[in-house]
């Protein structure tokens, strides 16, 4: 069998020219090819090297891809390969076809990949730059919300009737000045330090951003940060330390939206005042009085370079923490100064100097340590209003709140300091003495225990074991509460609750406080007896032992503190030696209901109240009833203002950080829960006469001389039972002060010695003589009485003096209640046998 030579050459079916096949020629398969001459496309099948023409007159190829074709059919090892089935043969020899192929092929798809890799760049590039757009749109519309979260832990200021500060509540201390209270100099080094382009960037600083990733890059670590002033303010607005690219993307949305909605000034004293200076000191006012205790037009160039220097890192660069991290931070910003030629002049010295007065100071200190307070017992009670205002608010991170109060600063910073030198003084000489007080057994196994147990510690032990007493906040020891009002106005001028506030000391005794008054309450008692007619400033009493049977066959003897009596004294007498005996018998001549009448009107006004606490029997004439130290107070000033009581009041104003007002005293609000009316008429204006000529004398005669107080005041001690309480009330036209002083546990008293004159009255002497001393207060004189009349009566008698009294005084009277007739009786002897043998049996 002949075998068959391989052709070479191919004779195209439509213009029947030759054109060559491409070498090697394939043994088996089907193929597309091309003609050299028509560009017309026949499929060819070989068989064993020969071919036949399966299709023919194809269409011409469009002349743009003839190239192609004839590159691709110049790739015989394609054709071989892959099977394609473009293949033709050229009439040019192709010098390392494959080679070729494979070239062109490779550059063409990079090219591919590079477009298509740019425009899906692009892509994604116009979606998230649209996304951070949207983002900043949706921010300025919260940035007002974002605006309030820097006023959120403002501190509180509690201000005095002249607007200055008394103290401060917060748990976080930011500043609070106008950009225009900074230094020109502080803000310019804090911008060359911090944001030298801050005044021409858009809130990013890109350049910046640039210069600090190649940097950072090329250490491999953090050497540089590129956050403009904008977008820490907006760090410290978001209050989120995260190192991650979504807190750095909402932080520049945020740079971005205040620096669309506020202006450059605005943004830089909003950073002023909120970036942390370390030690609890937030802004740079309240970084000023921390680190250097002055007021910002006080600062040193030097000042103003070391707390600029401390925003980057306050923990890091502190001058008390870590000094010598704080003046290698200095040092660089000062080789940057004196490369860029400003601010000349900076001395090394003055430098060394201020690391020196650091290193005298303990680096734990804080600014909470530097906490204005002055009056701590009415910030306690101002947080308590503020807490019962916005009860669903935490008053510290709203913050920003401005208490007015009818304080005087100038005594109530003093009075803390005097009540406590006070005490310590008192028992220091034994004035004051803790005593356990028992409560006396009535068995007769009991009294014959007693009786035949010469150590009286002993037998308290033995008997009295276990006693139970009624509550009372836990011991603390000794403790006074003071608190002074304005007559005419109900204004609080100072208060203190206790011996020194403390964290286990805050219990406000000067009004939370309700204890047995003793014979202070004697001043309402005659008070109101005169008013209802019952006595007057001549009438007689007798100082004698008084018995009353009561229910149960129970006997009641009130008994004179000195344990003396007097038989027949006058009103005025019996007011200043305090006779009991002669108040329980104003009061049973009164009547329960009468004394129940104005009892209401000086302390329960709601009927609520005098059911809860009003006492039906005449011990209430002795101070039985447990009244608080401001409702003494409150009660005495009716006598220095015509017998009307303003109700009383502390707080005048409250504003809150957005300067609306949510309080005022103006709004009649009961501050104290007291449930008496803004103003009540308690006695009648010459009824308030009378009754203060006759306590001045009481007063007079009180003890407030040993507090070296010369005034005159009109006042009454008082002392409860086993000397537990100890009172002095006095009141002057332009204040009413009232002292209590004792334990909180009802079981100790104060000692024999412990009464009110002479415990409670110095103390109020004291305290007054320091206000008018430094003419604090006004000290006006009493005023001459317009109310009340006049009278000459005979002191023997208690009538209006006759022409033969010898022993004469001037008294006052009620308007329409002048003496009950004119003394006839003959006085030019000596006291009667029968007086003085009164005065000797008692």
């Amino acid at each position: 069998m002949a075998v068959l030579s391989k052709p070479t050459k191919f004779h195209c079916p439509k213009c029947s020219k030759a054109s060559r096949l491409p070498e090697p020629v394939p043994q088996k398969g089907r193929f597309t090819l091309t003609c050299a001459h028509c560009r017309s496309k026949v499929i060819l099948l070989f068989e064993d090297y020969q071919y036949k023409v399966e299709n023919e007159f194809q269409k011409p190829i469009p002349p743009l891809v003839q190239k192609k074709l004839i590159y691709e059919e110049a790739s015989p090892r394609t054709v071989y390969e892959k099977k394609q089935t473009i293949q033709k043969s050229t009439i040019r020899p192709i010098s390392k076809p494959n080679q070729r192929k494979k070239d062109s092929k490779s550059g063409s798809s990079f090219g591919k990949f590079l477009v298509i890799s740019f425009f899906i760049g692009l892509f994604i590039f116009i979606i998230t730059f649209a996304t951070f757009l949207s983002g900043v749109i949706q921010t300025k519309k919260e940035l007002p919300e974002y605006i309030s979260l820097l006023q959120k832990n403002v501190p509180t200021k509690i201000l005095d009737r002249n607007g200055e500060l008394v103290s401060e509540i917060f748990q976080k201390r930011t500043s609070t000045l106008r950009l225009s209270d900074y230094p020109e100099d502080l803000i310019s080094i804090l911008l060359n330090i911090e944001d030298r382009k801050f005044y021409s960037h858009p809130g990013i600083d890109i350049f910046s951003i640039f210069r600090a990733l190649v940097r950072n890059a090329s250490t491999m670590s953090y050497k540089q940060g590129a956050s403009t002033i904008t977008q820490q303010l907006a760090r410290i607005i978001l209050d989120d330390r995260r190192k991650s690219i979504i807190r750095k993307i909402k932080e520049a949305q945020l740079a971005l939206a205040l620096e669309a909605m506020l202006s450059k000034d605005e943004i830089l004293e909003m950073y002023m005042n909120q970036v942390y200076l370390g030690h609890g000191a937030f802004g740079f006012g309240e970084g000023i009085k921390f680190y250097f205790k002055k007021n910002p037009i006080e600062l040193t160039r030097e000042e103003m370079v070391l707390l600029a220097s401390l925003p980057s890192a306050p923990n890091k660069y502190s001058p008390l923490k870590n000094p010598e991290g704080s003046m290698g931070r200095v040092e660089d910003i000062l080789f940057s100064f004196r490369s860029r030629g400003i601010f000349p002049g900076l001395r090394k010295e003055q430098f060394r100097e201020i690391y020196s007065n650091f290193a005298m100071r303990s680096p734990s200190e804080t600014v909470f340590g530097s906490r204005e307070d002055l009056a701590p017992y009415v910030t306690e009670h101002v947080r308590s209003i503020l807490n019962s205002i916005e009860p669903e608010k935490n008053i510290y991170e709203s913050g920003g709140y401005t208490i007015e109060t009818t304080l005087d600063k100038n005594i109530q910073v003093k009075i803390p300091s005097l009540v406590q030198n006070y005490l310590a003084k008192a028992i220091k000489s034994g004035k004051i003495q803790k005593k356990r007080i028992f409560k006396e057994r009535d068995s007769l196994e009991e009294k014959e225990i007693l009786s035949r147990i010469a150590d009286i510690q002993i037998a308290n032990d033995l008997l009295f074991a276990g006693l139970s007493w009624d509550s009372a906040p836990s011991e603390k020891g000794i403790q006074a509460a003071v608190v002074a009002i304005q007559p005419e106005t109900g204004e609080i001028l100072f208060l203190h609750g206790g011996e020194e506030f403390s964290a286990k000391n805050q219990y406000n005794r000067a009004l939370q406080m309700r204890r047995q008054t003793g014979s202070s309450i004697k001043a309402i008692l005659y008070a109101s007896a005169i008013d209802n007619g019952d006595i007057n400033a001549g009438s007689k009493v007798i100082d004698a032992p008084l018995y009353y049977k009561g229910g149960g066959g129970k006997e009641w003897s009130p008994d004179n503190l000195s344990g003396t009596y007097d038989g027949e004294i006058n009103l005025r007498t019996a007011l200043i030696k305090s006779k009991n005996t002669a108040a329980v018998q104003i009061a049973e001549k009164m009547g329960l209901g009468v004394l129940d009448k104005y009892f209401m009107r000086f302390f329960f006004p709601d009927p609520k109240e005098r059911k809860e606490r009003m006492r039906s029997d005449l011990s209430v004439a002795l101070g039985s009833l447990e009244l608080s130290p401001l409702e003494m107070a409150s009660a005495f000033t009716a006598f220095v203002n015509e017998g009307t009581i303003k109700r009383p009041f502390l707080i005048r104003k409250i504003i809150n950080n957005s300067g609306e007002v949510i309080y005022s005293n103006k709004d009649m609000i009961d501050e104290f829960k007291l449930h008496v009316p803004e103003e009540r008429q308690a006695i009648r204006p010459d009824s308030a006469e009378v009754i203060t000529s006759l306590l001045r004398d009481s007063g007079r005669a009180s003890g407030v001389r040993v507090g070296n107080y010369q005034g005159e005041v009109a006042g009454k001690t008082g002392t409860t039972n086993d000397y537990k309480d100890a009172w002095f009330v006095g009141v002057r036209p332009d204040i009413s002060l009232s002292i209590w002083v004792g334990y909180d546990n009802p079981g100790f008293g104060l000692g024999p010695q412990g009464i009110g004159g002479a415990v409670a009255a110095p103390l109020w002497g004291e305290i007054v003589h320091f206000a008018d001393e430094n003419r604090f207060l006004t000290n006006r004189a009493f005023p001459s009485p317009s109310q009340s009349k006049t009278h000459t009566i005979c002191i023997l008698s208690g009538k209006e003096a006759g022409k033969q009294c010898t022993r004469v005084a001037t008294e006052l009277f009620l308007s329409d209640a002048p003496p009950e007739g004119t003394c006839t009786e003959d006085h030019s002897g000596k006291v009667s046998d029968e007086k003085e043998w009164m005065r000797q049996m008692f």
